[in-house]
């Protein structure tokens, strides 16, 4: 009776310690993917589309320029609002609120211009559209910033930079298909 008893346990005990084993890498082949880095998530947030191709029409030189001039003139706007923000911050008199303030009327302003651009051509709507939308999430983003803890602040400051230098490069590359504006612009 002995040796039958043996003969039972050990393979009762061998299947129990197999289906154990087998228990156990099923619980480790199931555990989360562990959460992505923040210089992961910077990087991601910063890859961009490739450039993409759009037909040539007759409206594209004046897309281009209308977009460069927006460029232009909201680089300048945004250049004076930053060096009235320095010269505050070193005087002492420049208070949170106000700087708040500014970067709002900023994105206000890049995005009225944005709206008032008359673009004829896909290309150039296509990145009006990508220009709007980063400024759009940057109005939402500053909105939202008094409500949420300062390390939040410093990974939303990059949310949609993606979109802003996919705009830019699809703006390069469409300008480069046309040598003629940039000798005018020099």
């Amino acid at each position: 009776m002995h040796s039958s008893f043996k003969y039972l346990c050990l393979p009762a005990l061998l299947c129990t310690a197999l289906f154990i084993q087998g228990c156990e890498r099923k619980t480790e082949t199931v555990q989360p993917e562990p959460e992505q880095s923040q210089d992961d998530k910077i990087m991601q947030e910063l890859s961009s589309e490739p450039v993409k191709d759009f037909a040539k029409t007759e409206f594209d030189t004046a897309d281009i320029q209308a977009l460069l001039d927006y460029d232009q003139r909201f680089t300048a706007v945004s250049d004076d609002m930053e060096n009235e923000l320095m010269q505050m911050k070193e005087q002492g008199t420049l208070s949170d609120t106000f700087a708040a303030e500014r970067k709002r009327d900023n994105i206000n302003s890049a995005l009225s211009m944005l709206k008032e651009l008359d673009l004829k051509t896909e290309q150039g709507r296509y990145i009006q559209g990508l220009i709007y939308q980063y400024w759009d999430s940057q109005k939402s983003l500053l909105a939202q910033a008094a409500s949420e803890p300062a390390e939040q602040h410093a990974a939303d400051k990059i949310k949609g930079l993606g979109q802003f230098l996919h705009a830019q490069e699809q703006l390069a590359h469409w300008q480069a298909q046309y040598p003629e504006l940039n000798t005018a612009a020099q």
